[in-house]
């Protein structure tokens, strides 16, 4: 059979089993001394380098050979001609995708380019199959998701959004620890899911004969942290909410929560603004202007500050603080044509919910604080003393409905609390499978004591798709849920 008939993964096999004859270690543990290749360029010519990376060309002419090296996201030319015969010869065993590595003198071409004229090379990784045919253009966005491996070798953008997310993750962390944070892990497996208003994962605990659940939120078992003293505490990491995929949804998302003590939702407004502008400054060099799907977003200055049941009156002349009851928020929104597609709603909290995320959200671009949600909305937040039916509760929005923030002044009366849990239940009993579980673990905490309390959560994900400019979720997170293939 001629060897262009043959598949190339059959082609690489056999070079494999001709490197183990000649006593080549295929995969050697241990890589000799090496700077990186971004760093040998900065040599003078004349000087000897050591450095490792990918073959990403091999051009062989009779006696001489260039190659192309790369790492990371810088590459440099090798050479090699007969005179080094062993390392001659070990061309024709190699293929694009291998990773060597090489020593040798730098020089420059005639044709001005600044090559490494080889001395020894060593093979660290033999690649058994060759990026598919066509796969830098490829445009079938779920193939890439599902070979991100692959993705990530070839695709340069791919790899700094995720660089990016790593970034920003960093800034986060560091603007909280310089306030004064410390950063703890809570669990991910749940008894009681809480925290928020989704509906969760369940899984089963063997040794235990009992279900968990995939956390929803970190809320509860941060806020039990405060109540043990500790004043300052956060966390980031993996949250879960058994809902639909979209573009701006997946099942699994990275958050970031904290809790600050003797603080108001009103307190952290200053601080949100100055930990987003810091995101912005670090991935847009210095500047709080940027476009994010050809929309101007301005985070410069103070960010403007909306109450929510006016951005709803505003977008649909209803006006919720009338409209307090489901049937007459319900007759008020078929009086529009306002429709929910696929959705059966039946409680006056999840209705106006759902309004606002149809009618309201979607207009906001520029970074907007709205505030003063409906206290139904939000079973964990403070009423107003004078004003008890209205959260002491802020989002930050943006972008064209991205909820960025969500904060308030959180619930430490542990009578009220418990009565609010009883009201979830009983919307639950009604059909809202979102609405929150009574946790009697946390209001047996809270009863302790628990001092006035600020919490704040973070999307990272949805800030990183503004950030890098991503229409889809999963551009920014490394693996997304896909659906099975059948």
């Amino acid at each position: 059979m001629a060897e262009q008939s043959r598949p190339e993964s059959e082609i690489r096999l056999d070079k494999l089993g001709q490197l183990k004859k000649l006593g080549i270690n295929a995969y050697p543990s241990v890589t000799p001394g090496h700077i990186t290749i971004e760093e040998a360029r900065n040599k003078k010519e004349g000087a000897t380098v050591a450095t490792v990376g990918r073959l990403t060309s091999i051009r062989k002419h009779g006696k001489i050979a260039f190659l192309d090296l790369t790492h990371e996201d810088s590459k440099i030319q090798l050479f090699v001609s007969l005179e080094e015969k062993e390392t001659f010869e070990l061309i024709d065993l190699l293929d694009v995708g291998d990773y060597l590595w090489v020593d040798g003198e730098l020089f420059t071409t005639k044709a001005g380019e600044l090559t490494i004229k080889l001395k020894s090379a060593t093979l660290l990784a033999k690649s058994l199959l060759p990026i598919p045919e066509g796969w830098h253009v490829l445009e079938d966005v779920e193939t890439r998701y599902r070979q991100r491996a692959l993705d990530f070798k070839t695709n340069e953008e791919a790899r700094k959004i995720i660089q990016t997310r790593s970034k920003v993750i960093s800034t986060i962390r560091n603007f909280l620890e310089r306030h004064g944070f410390i950063e703890i892990t809570t669990p991910v497996l749940q008894p009681i899911p809480g925290g928020a208003t989704a509906k969760p994962f369940v899984t089963k605990y063997n040794a235990l004969d009992a279900d968990f659940y995939l956390r929803i939120s970190d809320e509860l078992y941060l806020k039990r942290l405060v109540v043990g003293g500790f004043e300052k505490v956060f966390e980031i990491g993996p949250d879960f909410r058994n809902e639909g995929l979209s573009h701006m949804h997946n099942p699994e998302f990275t958050m970031c929560e904290f809790y600050w003590a003797y603080q108001t939702h009103d307190d952290l407004m200053k601080v949100t603004e100055q930990m987003v502008q810091e995101l912005v400054k670090v991935t847009h060099g210095d500047k709080l202007v940027f476009e994010y799907q050809k929309q101007k977003l301005d985070f410069s200055g103070q960010f403007a500050v909306k109450k929510y049941r006016d951005l709803i009156k505003e977008e649909t002349d209803i006006d919720i603080s009338k409209a307090d009851t489901f049937a007459k928020l319900n007759d008020s929104v078929k009086a529009r044509n306002i429709t929910f597609e696929g959705q059966k709603i039946k409680v006056w909290s999840e209705l106006v919910d759902e309004l606002f995320k149809k009618e309201v959200r979607p207009h906001i671009v520029s970074p907007t604080f709205v505030t003063d949600y409906p206290i139904s909305t939000a079973p964990l937040a403070k009423g107003y003393e004078k004003d008890p039916e209205t959260a002491q509760k802020f989002q930050l929005i943006a972008a064209g409905g991205f909820e960025l923030v969500n904060a308030y002044s959180e619930l430490n009366d542990p009578i009220d609390q418990e009565n609010r849990f009883k009201e979830q239940m009983k919307m639950r009993s009604e059909g809202w499978d979102e609405a929150q579980m009574l946790d009697e673990n946390y209001i047996e905490a809270l009863k302790y004591g628990m001092p006035p309390t600020a919490g704040w959560g973070m999307g990272i994900d949805r800030m990183v798709m503004i950030l890098t400019d991503q229409h889809s979720i999963k551009e920014v997170i490394p693996f997304p849920t896909l659906r099975p293939k059948p």
